[in-house]
């Protein structure tokens, strides 16, 4: 018996301890999302939140040249009001990062800077220390890499007077590695234990406890107040996390095929066997399946046949584009509601709606319909949805506009397809090659998390210009998915020879 075969008999009816196991090893996720995003509310550009003092006569002209309370007339000119001399804030006791390091107007780049700092650290993170739960385990990596988070949070969430902004951006930068690496020493590990029936199950619950942490975030940011206690927050969960991993064996697959040690990988499985209630016999699987450590290739051949085999390596180049693109055009409008919406908390939580209906779309689709024609249809959708919110029509009322509503409708789009692509990237790549080409084209992926998260500075040059780069990239993800092969319901590829057959 394989050691898939193994854990596919030992899981065949996963047993309610395994499944608060799979919620509570989870956390991470949460965590994820709250630290990637949460800059958005406890960092946010309060440029609707003001107003002027009737005795300010200079607030009170510039004013007059604008309809609204916005960021136009708050940065008007070189932006020569004065707090508490020409305007006051009005933000109900709230607090913001954006005030406290002075991030507004001219200097709006930091605020954007301390996304990308994230972003760089999660890609810098990956390329330097991606491989290294291939030594010490998805165990140890998840407990190394949450204490680290929890130490970044600290750092991230020192109140004005005991930080600098400098600092700050340093936490958000270790953050970006930690919380990244985390995220990917969990995922292997429960894709490594969730049974071959269960996976596109397990992949669906990871995504939705990504936007769990996303949808959380607009509740407290709400309701918690001081930007310090919302950003301390996630520790509380990584705590919980940690507290889960100390007690859980190692993942089975990875102490017989990295580590070759049949003795503790038959510990895990038996540790396993009991909680799911399994009266299946580990100590013959395990003798028959240590002989899968003789069929491990190296890195260097994997990445020498992308170039040997013409149809993998151009297919690995499209997938690396779908992925970029699609987070380019997916963290770009994350980072933008505010400015996209009436109301920053509705717009969040409208936000995180849409990618929770996304998520289940995309399940439901790729029951029905060929990854291909899934491929078009969803960001075929999410292209025409932004080229249609360009036209110059609002709804009344305060509540939603027009243009956010289209943006709404094609970041549902591109978070569908996009949780399909990573499933289809996995079924397309052979299975002699399919780590390094998920981990090669999830790399790419994190640049176009970089350049995402500086899109919102686009809105600020021009939101109909913005919308058509949207949906020209949009548009090039959904056609240049034709040239991949169709997967479902069809085998994998074994090997990179049997890729080219896969086409016809």
């Amino acid at each position: 018996m394989k050691i898939d075969e193994v854990i596919d008999t030992i899981n065949s009816r996963p047993s309610m301890v395994i499944i608060m196991l799979g919620i509570l090893y989870n956390f991470p996720n949460v965590v994820l999302a709250m630290v990637a995003v949460g800059t958005n509310l406890f960092g946010y550009l309060p440029y609707k939140n003001w107003e002027c003092l009737s005795s300010s006569e200079a607030c009170l002209n510039q004013t007059s040249q604008g309809t609204v309370y916005d960021r136009d007339t708050f940065c008007n000119g070189e932006r020569t009001l004065i707090e508490n001399t020409d305007f006051k804030w009005n933000l109900d006791g709230r607090t913001t990062f954006a005030l406290d390091f002075n991030m507004l107007c001219g200097k709006e780049g930091l605020y954007t800077l301390s996304n990308t700092m994230y972003f760089a650290g999660a890609l810098t993170g990956l390329l330097l220390f991606g491989q290294l739960m291939d030594f010490i385990g998805r165990k140890f990596g998840m407990i190394i890499f949450n204490i680290i988070s929890i130490g970044g949070i600290i750092l991230q969430s020192l109140p004005q007077g005991a930080t600098h902004i400098v600092v700050f951006m340093i936490s958000r930068f270790v953050l970006g590695g930690s919380t990244y690496l985390s995220y990917a020493a969990l995922n292997t590990y429960i894709l490594e234990l969730s049974p071959t029936r269960f996976r596109p199950i397990a992949n669906l619950f990871i995504a939705f406890t990504f936007d769990a942490g996303y949808l959380l975030l607009v509740p407290v940011g709400y309701y918690i107040k001081p930007w310090h206690y919302q950003s301390a927050l996630p520790a509380v969960f990584l705590l919980m996390n940690l507290i889960v991993v100390v007690f859980v064996p190692e993942s089975p697959k990875f102490l017989l095929l990295n580590k070759g040690d049949a003795f503790q990988c038959k510990r895990a499985m038996a540790w396993y066997s009991k909680m799911s209630r399994s009266d299946f016999d580990v100590d013959d699987a395990v003798l028959e399946i240590t002989m899968e450590l003789k069929e491990e290739r190296s890195v260097l051949e994997n990445l020498k046949d992308l170039i040997r085999y013409r149809e993998l390596g151009l297919q690995t180049l499209i997938l690396a584009w779908l992925w970029s693109a699609s987070a380019f055009v997916y963290y770009g409008f994350t980072f933008s509601w505010s400015k996209l919406s009436k109301n920053l908390y509705i717009g969040y939580l409208l936000g995180a709606i849409s990618d929770i209906i996304g998520i289940i779309l995309q399940g439901v689709l790729m029951l029905l319909i060929p990854r291909r024609v899934q491929n078009v249809l969803t960001f075929g959708v999410a292209a025409t949805s932004f080229f249609l919110a360009i036209i110059p029509y609002d709804f009344p009322g305060d509540t939603i506009s027009f243009e956010q509503l289209m943006s709404l409708i094609g970041s549902l789009a591109v978070s569908s397809g996009w949780g399909m692509i990573i499933v289809w990237s996995s079924e397309a790549s052979p299975t002699t090659h399919r780590a390094t080409i998920i981990s090669w084209v999830s790399g790419a992926s994190r640049i176009g998390f970089l350049v995402g998260t500086q899109a919102s500075l686009l809105f600020n040059w021009s939101k109909a210009g913005s919308f058509v780069i949207f949906g020209i990239i949009a548009l090039s993800v959904g056609l240049l998915g034709i040239r991949l092969p169709e997967t479902r319901n069809i085998v994998p590829p074994e090997t990179s020879k049997d890729v080219k057959a896969h086409y016809c």
